[in-house]
């Protein structure tokens, strides 16, 4: 089950779904933050982006455990728990590489200039949302106290994000690929 095929077809899997939720993230930061659209566009946008991208992360969290499973030893099968393990991982290390983006985009931008556009959207939010100025005035508050995330804290948040996503999607997918030894009969 765990031997060197299986830690190229990981590692390989893992960047190829690290780099596209990545640019993934890249977008929504992009969109989110720094773009000077209308929350009415920017909405509709995010939630776009955001449902392609939960589409995408399934799509290819599935074909590549379709494709490990359809390479095993037709006698040996692909159990369920092979198939999770094997999803599980190659989350994780998508998470890994998803965070080292995060932390190389904030360095690019600037932790200053991130909050400081994030701050104006939610200040925009602020005037449409009417009687909860208190409200947003701690929150406004509170992010521009709070320090500089690490690339080690940028790390393991997207690690945890994408082990609870992978986890999940790892019980279900793993079920679809699963295949039962093929015993040959010998008489």
């Amino acid at each position: 089950m765990i031997d060197k095929g299986f830690w190229n077809d990981v590692l390989r899997d893992g960047a190829i779904l690290g780099c596209v939720m990545a640019l993934s993230r890249f977008f929504e930061s992009y969109v989110l933050i720094l773009s000077d659209m209308s929350l009415q566009a920017l909405s509709l946008i995010s939630s776009l982006e955001m449902l392609l991208a939960a589409v995408v992360f399934i799509w290819l969290i599935y074909r590549f455990a379709r494709r490990r499973s359809l390479s095993a030893d037709p006698s040996v099968g692909y159990s369920y728990g092979s198939g999770v393990i094997h999803i599980f991982v190659v989350s994780l290390l998508a998470g890994v590489v998803v965070g080292l983006a995060n932390a190389l985009f904030m360095a690019v931008i600037g932790y200053e200039a991130f909050v400081e556009s994030y701050v104006d959207r939610i200040m925009q939010l602020s005037q449409i949302v009417p009687g909860s100025e208190e409200l947003f005035a701690t929150l406004i508050e509170q992010i521009e106290s709070s320090p500089a995330p690490s690339v080690f804290d940028s790390l393991l948040n997207s690690m945890n994000s994408y082990i609870i996503t992978g986890g999940i999607t790892a019980f279900i997918v793993a079920s679809m690929v699963r295949r039962e030894p093929k015993i040959e009969n010998r008489e």
